[in-house]
């Protein structure tokens, strides 16, 4: 966002410049505009806790959130690009390899999730299983279409079929219908997909559709989740439900802090003796998610 020239155009500063041609390149009449709010998010974003919080902040300024949701559509497929799971293109790996990240919780979730269905019954697979993700990228949707190729031996418009039975919700949105860590796309346009916290409240279809499988879960799972307030109060359920088994990764978060957030998911539940939360609560602040699916390997795949 160091968006800073000298003599008219000679760029001198570190910002992104092909991120503001494009944006400048589209909408001409505000290129001051645009100037001004790479600015405003260069100087203030180090005071905020994430992205989505100063945009959040600053929701009355237009040009500042188009800007800023573009400018995360690129980050995030920069990092899908730079990540494990990225295949062809210029990064020397020609085919989707489940060796490079056989250490991660996506293979232990993989084997869960297979055992016992033959490939006849493949579209089982995602009967009893869902996701909220709270992640603009497309990781977990590019792994699983891929996996499943490669564990049954389908071809591409097959698994991708059988992945639109996967009920997968992004409340924040998710980058659009470009290849996973294109290197090139329309930022601008694809910045319209992704929502701030104030934007998602109205998404009332969204809300009720996260709603109904909170209740639904038969046991909850929290990978990598920072337990911040507004995506809990999105998550919480309007009534308290039954009991079920919540468990969930709290890597390097005070046992302090651990309790608090363990009382507050106990609060999603019908009145119960206090002591019962830590039998069915379990956040675990010195495991990761792959580490999580080998500790817990039973509890989760219901004793299997």
């Amino acid at each position: 966002m160091d968006i800073r020239f000298e003599f008219g155009n000679k760029q001198i500063g570190s910002g992104d410049m092909d991120l503001f041609g494009q944006m400048t390149g589209q909408l001409r009449n505000n290129v001051q505009e645009f100037q001004q709010a790479a600015w405003l998010i260069r100087d203030g974003i180090g005071l905020a806790q994430s992205i989505d919080d100063f945009l959040d902040i600053h929701r009355n300024n237009a040009n500042l959130n188009l800007y800023g949701k573009a400018a995360i559509v690129k980050a995030v497929l920069e990092a899908e690009r730079k990540s494990r799971l990225y295949f062809g293109g210029t990064s020397g790996i020609e085919t989707f390899d489940p060796n490079r990240f056989a250490d991660t919780w996506f293979i232990k979730f993989m084997h869960m999730l297979s055992r016992g269905i033959p490939r006849e019954n493949v579209r089982e697979l995602f009967e009893r299983v869902s996701f909220i993700n709270f992640n603009y990228d497309r990781c977990i949707e590019h792994f699983l279409v891929n996996a499943l190729q490669k564990l049954h031996g389908i071809r591409e418009d097959e698994a991708a079929d059988i992945l639109s039975d996967l009920q997968i919700i992004h409340p924040y949105g998710v980058v659009g219908n470009v290849p996973f860590g294109s290197p090139r796309a329309n930022y601008l346009e694809l910045a319209a997909g992704i929502k701030t916290y104030t934007e998602q409240l109205g998404e009332e279809d969204v809300i009720h559709g996260m709603a109904n499988e909170i209740r639904r879960a038969e046991c909850i799972i929290f990978l990598g989740f920072a337990y911040h307030r507004q995506n809990l109060q999105i998550l919480s359920p309007a009534v308290p439900m039954s009991t079920k088994p919540v468990f969930g990764t709290a890597f390097g978060m005070s046992d302090a802090d651990v309790e608090v957030t363990a009382h507050q998911l106990d609060a999603w539940f019908e009145h119960r003796d206090a002591r019962a939360v830590r039998s069915i609560i379990k956040l675990e602040n010195k495991l990761k998610s792959a580490d999580l699916f080998d500790n817990y390997a039973r509890s989760l795949s219901g004793g299997d």
